[in-house]
């Protein structure tokens, strides 16, 4: 997992795959902080190797919001307006899916895990969190009370982030 934000995007861009920075680049090039909620494909055949859903999302307990993790795609969760807690963990053998949508949307769900001890990020705008498919994230997650958030999800597909 990567967590850095806007102030300090220059000075560590040369430490992140070329993917993660071209998907900053476009958030902050493109002006996709004010486009309209929907899919915009980035890179790749309709999109298939990055695109970005930009997303107005309400907040709810963390309780409520079930952990994720993907296979093909790695996540840039990147936050416009609002505020909004981010948990997460490693992947582990141990971990129990119970929705698993790998083939059709490149997403399962998880059991809430007891024995693994979540990090929780809090995102202000500005700030962006970086998932990789080892990261079982819990996005969406309210800090105090519910809010409505927009924010940006970049998905960059595995064949970008290949060495």
């Amino acid at each position: 997992m990567i967590i850095s934000d806007v102030e300090h995007f220059e000075q560590e861009r040369h430490l992140w795959p070329p993917a993660v920075s071209r998907g900053i680049d476009y958030i902050l090039n493109h002006n996709l902080g004010e486009a309209e909620a929907g899919r915009y494909d980035l890179e790749g055949d309709n999109g298939h190797l990055m695109f970005a859903n930009v997303q107005e999302v309400v907040t709810r307990p963390s309780g409520e919001q079930m952990p994720e993790s993907h296979m093909i795609y790695t996540d840039i969760q990147f936050l416009v307006s609002g505020e909004e807690k981010l948990c997460f963990y490693k992947l582990h053998s141990g971990a129990k899916v119970v929705d698993n949508k790998f083939e059709s949307h490149d997403i399962a769900f998880y059991e809430s895990d007891s024995s693994q001890q979540e990090t929780e990020i809090l995102l202000k705008p500005g700030m962006f969190a970086v998932c990789f498919p080892s990261d079982i994230h819990r996005p969406n997650c309210s800090i105090t009370e519910e809010k409505t958030n927009k924010k940006i999800v970049i998905k960059i597909h595995k064949d970008l982030l290949q060495l």
